[in-house]
């Protein structure tokens, strides 16, 4: 499959509250402007300028202006025009959420917004019906998510992702108003990030740092969160190639698959360094996901008694195990981002199982990426908030997308996930465990995310994941957004949309 580009149209998503005035419409005019109102939100705010230029570029694109033809003023309301369009950023309110706009519709549409996130979601909604054709009738909008965090993980250990497609990727969600992108860059089968410290490591495929600093400007750009992922201690396989004094053994001397010896004090300090040389590189982020899965098989911490010793010996447990020196290596990883101004995530299948007692207390700032209880001995989800920890929801029964369908997984579908899922529905082993939080949704659910996992990468090309997600991350971005199931307006988005990949 060839890479040529096409034309490229994305899907109007839908919006909470559109309260109509009389049956007049608002008509894009051939010398519509956009005016800016002058007050101190918009003075000297390089971020909004951005947004602007951003705005500028895309009118081009859905071929609503000609190249300098649409003039960005600065100015009041007083001077709008019918057809014009008015951004006003305005100061928050407390507790309101910075993704909030207004939009006013009449002669002349007005947008409101206290954050640039706002403003773009909002003005994009009304390009995009402008473009489509879709009339824009008079009223009020007011649109907010019910989820803070609505996300995209991509597995690229695995997956040679060129940068290009990553970047078009970046582009989607924007436009599917996701806000945070993960990226999976180690894992058993291949690590695919430069790096400086440790180049022996690397796979021969992998994103330069020039590539890694041109993903993070696409997202700075559309203003989307990146979240480094670097998981150990286990999926360290490929990592370990090199430095396989590290790896974890059972007490017959067989090596447990990418796990790292966390007794090891060198091993620890490898990983440690690993994280800051990437801590460095992603020091604008805010999280960092440090992984905490499938480490061994949990219920086999006896296998390893270097690890028990260590609980005894090195933190001082008198009848210590396993789990504490996990437990323990989890704290110690999490402390030192922490220190560097990170919130720290970590997979939850290892914390707090009913058939372990941990010694060691987890620390309650870990934000815990709830993705799956396959097995029931796996905390729940009360379990965990009830321990203080934020959850985000990565249900593995909806979202992940796993290339070859491999250990059971079947590729997700739009219409499961629009017609069963909402974003308080987290993993279970079966029905009669649902797990469920109801809306109004508590604080501490934070974030939902959509997963892709190259765990057979030729399974599919680039072009074929990016058109094969296209629906469902559809659904999940509108759900995730509005909070409630609008059939009628999924199925127009659904129909109406062929956005995605420009490499189709």
């Amino acid at each position: 499959m060839g890479n040529e580009a096409r034309e490229v149209q994305y899907a109007v998503s839908s919006v909470q509250s559109y309260q109509l005035k009389g049956e007049a419409i608002w008509e894009w005019q051939s010398n519509s402007r956009l005016i800016v109102i002058s007050n101190d939100r918009s003075s000297n705010n390089e971020r909004l300028d951005q947004t602007l230029e951003l705005l500028q570029s895309e009118m081009l694109e859905m071929k609503l202006i000609d190249e300098g033809s649409m003039a960005i003023t600065h100015g009041s309301l007083l001077s709008a025009e019918a057809g014009d369009i008015v951004i006003e950023m305005r100061a928050s309110e407390e507790g309101e959420d910075s993704e909030k706009y207004t939009i006013e519709v009449g002669d002349v549409v007005t947008i409101q917004a206290s954050g640039t996130r706002g403003l773009l979601y909002g003005a994009r909604w009304l390009l995009l019906r402008t473009c489509q054709q879709q009339p824009i009738p008079h009223g009020v909008i007011v649109d907010s998510p019910v989820i803070k965090e609505r996300a995209l993980h991509i597995d690229i250990g695995r997956k040679y992702f060129t940068c290009h497609w990553i970047k078009e990727r970046i582009k989607e969600m924007s436009y599917l108003r996701l806000n945070t992108l993960q990226l999976h860059f180690s894992e058993n089968e291949g690590f695919a990030f430069a790096s400086e410290r440790h180049p022996e490591i690397v796979s021969e495929r992998h994103l330069s740092m020039k590539e890694i600093l041109e993903i993070k400007e696409e997202a700075k750009k559309y203003d989307i969160a990146i979240i480094p992922s670097l998981d150990s201690p286990g999926h360290l396989a490929y990592a370990l190639r090199a430095h396989e004094e590290w790896l974890l053994r059972d007490r017959e001397g067989n090596a447990a698959k990418g796990a790292l010896d966390i007794s090891n004090p060198e091993a620890r300090a490898f990983i440690v360094d690993l994280i800051g040389e990437y801590a460095n590189l992603f020091e604008d982020s805010t999280s960092f996901h440090i992984g905490g899965d499938e480490f061994i098989d949990f219920d086999t911490f006896e296998s390893y008694p270097q690890l028990a010793a260590y609980a005894r010996q090195e933190l001082g447990i008198a009848d210590g195990d396993g789990i504490d020196t996990y437990i323990d290596y989890l704290n110690e990883i999490a402390e030192l981002l922490e220190s560097r101004g990170f919130v720290v995530r970590a997979w939850n299948d290892g914390l707090y199982r009913a058939n372990q007692v941990q010694r060691v207390h987890l620390k309650p700032s870990i934000q815990i990426a709830y993705w799956t209880r396959w097995h029931v001995n796996m905390a729940t989800v009360q379990t965990i908030l009830d321990k203080g920890h934020d959850v985000l929801n990565y249900n593995d029964g909806y979202f992940y997308y796993v290339l070859g369908e491999n250990a059971g997984y079947k590729y997700p579908s739009a219409e499961s996930i629009y017609e069963q899922w909402h974003p308080g529905l987290f993993s279970r082993p079966g029905d009669a465990l649902k797990q469920e939080l109801d809306c109004p949704y508590p604080r501490q659910l934070k974030g939902c995310s959509f997963a892709i996992w190259s765990d057979t990468p030729s399974a599919q090309t680039e072009a074929e994941v990016s058109l094969g997600i296209r629906e469902p991350l559809l659904a999940m971005a509108e759900l995730s957004w509005i909070g409630e199931k609008r059939y009628e307006q999924f199925r127009d988005a659904k129909a109406g949309s062929e956005y995605g990949s420009a490499l189709l």
